[in-house]
């Protein structure tokens, strides 16, 4: 037997359990408002981590990266602590193929990794800062030469007008 409630806009449910004890079933991550954690293309991970893990995070930050390198090397050495990944990709109507533009990266131990087009964001715990650390320095080998030209947001090309 459920009964729902609600305080302060956060649904709920009590159950009553076999011996008929009451509980709350708050463990359950419910996404209450979506107006804030959708901004621009894609979900805002800094309120995607505050949602699934009701702190404020820390956030460290590395730009001009090779984000392919980069993508593949977190892949291949973090998959043992991904839980979820959330993507968004493109259809090149010219190559018939999917692109990366970027993706969100769940980690246990209240960690969560963005890849976007040339950048990466690493939020975690106010503990953690010998492990992003790590993270940021082993990321640091794929930065993209400055020979190269940049790429400016999220224009498939790399010149501006």
């Amino acid at each position: 037997m459920a009964r729902p409630g609600r305080v302060n806009d956060r649904v709920f449910c009590l159950t009553i359990n076999k011996s008929h004890v009451m509980f709350l079933n708050l463990f359950k991550p419910r996404i209450c408002t979506v107006k804030t954690l959708f901004f621009g293309h894609y979900i805002d991970p800094k309120v995607f981590y505050t949602m699934q893990f009701n702190k404020v995070p820390c956030i460290s930050f590395i730009g001009e990266l090779d984000i392919g390198k980069a993508s593949d090397f977190i892949l291949s050495t973090y998959c043992s602590q991904i839980r979820e990944i959330y993507q968004h990709v493109y259809f090149d109507h010219d190559t018939k193929q999917f692109f990366f533009n970027n993706a969100v990266l769940l980690l246990k131990n209240k960690r969560m990794i963005e890849l976007a087009t040339n950048y990466c964001q690493v939020l975690h715990t106010k503990d953690q800062y010998d492990w992003v650390e790590t993270v940021i320095k082993e990321l640091s080998v794929f930065h993209l030469n400055s020979d190269s030209e940049k790429s400016i947001g999220f224009a498939r090309t790399t010149s501006t007008n």
